[in-house]
Formats: C-alpha cells, structure tokens, sequence
C-alpha cells in the first residue's frame, strides 16, 4: 500500500511516501480501506519522538489518528460489521498503532463509528479528534445555556468545534482570533472576537464562566485573572502542573476549575456529536485538502498554522470530489504565518 510514514524519530526531513505492507486486521479488528485522513498536533508531537518511551512504538510507521474509509476486510470476533461498510473514528498512534496516513489502516471495531447520513469522508475524518475533544473539554467544565464562555484558537481544529457546540449549549460565546478570521467565528456562533494581535484578553475587564483555551498555550494562571467565581479553565494541551493540581483539588475546595481538555471517545460521547451534526448546530470545516503523495506539503502547512478549521489528506482519488469551497492543493500555498488560529 502507498503511505506517508515516519523512518526515524525527529522533523519532516524523517518522513516518507512510498510502500508499506497491508496491515492485516487481528481479532477483534477490520480493516479500512482509507479515503481521508486528517493532521492533528499530535501526528508531529509523536513523530518528534515525545512518545518514544511508551511501550509499543515501532519504525517505519504511518500516523494519522482519526480517518474515515471503507470497510474492506474483516477480523475474527469483529462483531456484526460488513465489508463496505463506511466508517470513521480513530486509532491511538501514540500507544505505537499504525494511523490512517495510508491506503489501509487495521482498527479495532470499538474505535470506528458507521458514517452518519450527510457527510463525506473528508469531513467525517475531520471530526474525532478535534470535535470529541471539544466536546470532551465542554463536559467537564460545564457549559450551559447561563454561561459565557470564551474560547482561545476559536477558528482552529478543536477551537472551531468548541465555539459551536458552546454555542449549541446556549451559551455566551467571546472567540479569541486573529482580525482576519472574525466573520468566519462569528458565523460559528461567537458574540464577540477579540483579536489576539492586538488584545490580550486575560487584561480585559470582563469575566467568564469558562476559559477554553484551544491553543493549547500555558495561560492558567493569567487565564484565571478573568474567571467568574466559580469559573473553569480547560486546556487541550496539559503543559501546567498547577493546572492538574487544581482540577483535582478543585474537587473538594470552592476555588476555579482547572481541566485537561483530552480526547474521549466514548459511543456516548460519538452519539452526542452525531446527534449535533444532524440538527445543523455543527460542521467540519474543512478548506484545505492534500492528496496523499503531497503529506509533506500537507503537514508543513499544518505545522505553520494560520488557516481555519482543519487540513486534511485525500487518500484516493474519489475523495479529491469535495464539497462547497474545498480545493484539493496540488502545490503548497504558504499561510500567513503561525497563530493561535492553528490547527490545535
């Protein structure tokens, strides 16, 4: 099979497109015949080597955790599953699994979802990681119909699907991004932008009932200047000590709530986001699609952040028939530049 997979531990220079073996799915497992992958933070987290030390890595891989395909072969004990069967969901790449970044990906059954009816594969493998993460994160912290929230990374990959289902929730949604992508977090339900570039928010004089900081930065502690009593401050990227100190202790003393954002992915939590996208309350975006043999370009500009929503990589070639305002890049076209706009 044709795959974009890692040699070696380190930057891009350590990625290859060229031939893999097929995986060949175990019990338990099918296999997926891959149409669309998309790039999260954590493909280049683990490709830099963070993960490294975690049992089970091995090289050459492809990573690439969530993705949405077809069904084409079947596994002992894979349950009532069909070949041809259309499906989305995710693989842990960290824990050493071979990812979706190739024409086939071997998954276990419990982690992959049948697709839901008025979606394609590009914008249903855009969903797992980012959209159960924000939802995940808004669980924990809390958001209802009285809360004003506010959001950091707003038009970014998780950022862009908290802001909606914040808002879906009914409540009072301040996106922080940059000026250029206002319109975009208003049309996803934000009341209020303010533009990083030339605010920073954490001095302003307002309070909110829940900081959600998709980013990913290390803002606890300027971040809880601005929580209402009671307030919570979740983030997708754990980088604080006292940020866990106080989601723990948070439980037992009256002082704001600290979370970690991380992604859950529970068929609750995946019927949830199922039942969102059915009512129109929320949407992948997805502008910027790369054909598999062009990954690299794909994760450079992922990695240089400043577009909105999510970047994903069209495995085959009927995945290139996108939808609305998609275009298939066939030559890189640089971004602006990194913000907290990026894919986090």
């Amino acid at each position: 099979m044709k795959a974009f997979y890692a040699t070696a531990w380190g930057g891009p220079e350590v990625m290859r497109y060229g031939d893999l073996p097929d995986p060949v799915p175990r019990r338990g497992e099918v296999r997926v015949a891959v149409h669309a992958s998309s790039i999260n933070p954590v493909d280049y987290k683990v490709r830099s080597g963070a993960a490294r030390m975690i049992p089970g890595q091995s090289l050459p891989r492809p990573f690439g955790t969530d993705f949405a395909g077809v069904i084409d072969a079947v596994g002992e004990g894979a349950g009532s599953v069909a070949i041809g069967d259309r499906v989305y969901g995710g693989v842990v790449t960290m824990f050493g699994h071979a990812g979706g970044h190739a024409e086939y990906v071997a998954a276990p059954i419990g982690r992959l979802r049948r697709m839901p009816e008025g979606i394609d594969f590009v914008e249903a493998a855009a969903l797992p990681v980012a959209a159960l993460t924000a939802l995940n994160g808004l669980r924990l912290a809390g958001a209802r119909a009285e809360k004003r929230v506010l959001v950091t990374g707003a038009t970014g990959g998780v950022g862009h699907f908290a802001v909606q289902m914040a808002r879906a929730r009914g409540a009072t949604v301040t996106a922080v991004c940059s000026a250029a992508h206002a319109d975009r977090a208003r049309a996803l339900g934000a009341v209020r932008i303010v533009d990083y570039r030339t605010v920073d928010f954490t001095s302003l004089p307002e309070r909110w009932d829940l900081v959600f900081d998709a980013h990913g930065g290390d803002f606890w502690k300027r971040a809880s200047r601005v929580l209402a009593p009671g307030g919570a401050y979740a983030n997708t990227l754990p980088t604080s000590p006292a940020l866990l100190l106080r989601g723990l202790l948070s439980a037992y003393l009256p002082i704001g709530r600290g979370y970690v954002a991380n992604l859950r992915a529970l068929p609750e939590d995946y019927a949830e986001l199922e039942r969102l996208l059915a009512a129109g309350k929320v949407k992948p975006i997805v502008e910027h699609v790369f054909p598999l043999a062009e990954a690299a370009k794909g994760f450079a500009f992922a990695e240089a952040g400043g577009f909105v929503g999510k970047v994903v990589l069209a495995v085959r070639s009927d995945s290139s028939a996108l939808y609305g305002s998609v275009r298939l890049h066939g030559d890189l076209v640089s971004p602006a530049g990194g913000d907290w706009d990026a894919d986090r």
